[in-house]
């Protein structure tokens, strides 16, 4: 009777020692691939961004939009590969990402600032009169600590490894606004007073710059939470406030994303885009004719609206517009060598080119206007203007100046356009007509099937 209460109780002892033993295998690890250091975030790319006057860029107007691979990450040599984090397979349904702007900081992501122009999720940013909306698997991001789930791991034996790739891409935008931050309120104000444009206020537009982002506060950070038994180094918690709570940060377990070096800001006269043709149809023809050399044709237009100080031309500074193949086309333009050296595609194939058996291959659609009888769409992304080399923390981001011109896609905004009048003083209405024409691929046999291809129209300074 006695033994066999002894042999109870150590039983029970084994029991809770072998769960004991259990949790502590199932805690996650860190690799220490990631740092939270601000010159070690990952660079949001925009490339040059240009305000001009209110009427045609009031506030709440879109300025740029651009989607971050979690490669934009590379501190390190750090690839997608790479991975973060290890944890035990039984602690993944006690794991999840958890995503908020830089809340401590004034310009990072404390202020909310979009409200008077009829946007949410709209910080104030370095730049004066731009704020950032920034998006991860359909979560705005704000002050208050956020869940993303984690989706996609690799495994071994027992356990799961989060790799950079498995980060969700992030969707910035850049919105004009009609308001500014306090000067007080925030934890930090490590970047002090805010861009100022080098011509005096209500001075010309097109006399002045911003120049390029040079603060250094990460606009968001990206961290991995859950349980605290699965989790043992410092994390947040779900609602929390990154104004002041980014346990995170001490432990670098994560990183940050930054505008640094990533964008710059010009203050020129220019064009937008009003509308244009939403759907081009080509009559019906045959794999065989198209084989024997017949090409179907259809017009579509773009309708414009500039300053009258515009300077049309396709150099720095300058006003151009382009025709932008969608993503799927652009990949699938290199997998076929149609992307010229500077990035420009000679032609548009089907968004999902390859990949949907329903549609036609080795047929692509070529472009042409009056004053261009032969050119080129812009490719993927798009970006226009140059960057300057960054440097801090052990990182540094390269001097990149995009490709313009022709050969990128490029064209002197106003070259061909017909008047249409005037809507408001000191701009001036424009059609642009251009030719969209289905051929067959350089090299390749058509093959029967639809065309359905998306081509997006831009208005960018130099």
């Amino acid at each position: 009777m006695n033994l066999h209460r002894l042999l109870l109780v150590s039983t029970l002892l084994i029991s809770g020692f072998l769960v004991f033993t259990g949790t502590a295998r199932a805690s996650c690890s860190r690799s220490g691939a990631a740092q939270t250091e601000d010159g070690r975030a990952a660079q949001i790319v925009f490339g040059n961004i240009n305000l001009t006057d209110t009427y045609l860029q009031p506030a709440g107007t879109l300025l740029a939009s651009v989607v971050v691979p979690p490669t934009s990450y590379v501190y390190g040599g750090a690839s997608g590969s790479t991975v973060l984090w290890t944890c035990a397979a039984t602690d993944l349904p006690n794991i999840y990402f958890l995503v908020a702007t830089n809340g401590d900081d004034r310009l990072g992501g404390h202020y909310d600032i979009g409200g008077p122009d009829g946007l949410t999720g709209v910080y104030a940013t370095w730049f004066t009169y731009v704020g950032l909306r920034q998006t991860m698997a359909g979560v705005v991001l704000s002050r208050y600590w956020q869940q993303v789930p984690v989706t996609t791991y690799a495994t071994s034996g027992n356990t799961i490894q989060i790799r950079l790739q498995d980060i969700p891409p992030l969707v910035a935008e850049l919105y004009r606004v009609s308001s500014l931050p306090t000067v007080s309120g925030s934890g930090t104000d490590w970047c002090g007073s805010m861009s100022v444009p080098t011509n005096a206020p209500g001075a010309a537009r097109g006399m002045g710059s911003y120049g390029p982002y040079i603060c250094t506060q990460p606009s968001a950070y990206i961290q991995l939470s859950g349980s605290d038994s699965a989790i043992p180094f410092g994390h947040d918690n779900i609602g929390e406030d990154s104004n002041s709570d980014y346990s995170f940060w001490g432990a670098d377990n994560g990183f940050g994303y930054t505008l640094w070096g990533g964008a710059s800001l010009t203050q020129n006269n220019t064009c937008v885009a009003r509308n244009a043709t939403p759907l081009v149809e080509f009559p019906a023809v045959s794999a065989q004719q198209l084989q024997a050399g017949v090409n179907p044709s259809a017009v579509f237009q773009v309708q414009i609206e500039c300053n009258n100080a515009v300077d049309s031309g396709t150099a720095s500074g300058q006003t151009a517009i382009g025709i932008q193949v969608s993503p799927g086309a652009y990949s699938a333009a290199q997998t076929l060598g149609l992307v010229n050296a500077s990035g420009g595609v000679s032609y548009l194939v089907s968004d999902n080119y390859g990949h949907d058996a329903s549609l036609a291959s080795g047929v692509g659609i070529g472009l042409s206007s009056t004053s261009h009888p032969t050119m080129v769409f812009v490719g993927q992304p798009g970006f226009t203007g140059s960057l300057p080399s960054v440097s801090r923390d052990g990182n540094t981001y390269a001097a990149v100046t995009f490709p313009h011109g022709n050969d990128a896609g490029w064209y002197p905004v106003l070259a061909g356009a017909q008047t249409t009048g005037s809507s408001y003083t000191g701009h001036t209405n424009y059609v642009l007509s251009y030719t969209a024409t289905l051929k067959r691929l350089p090299g390749l046999n058509a093959t029967p099937g639809k065309v359905f291809a998306t081509g997006y129209v831009l208005v960018k300074v130099q």
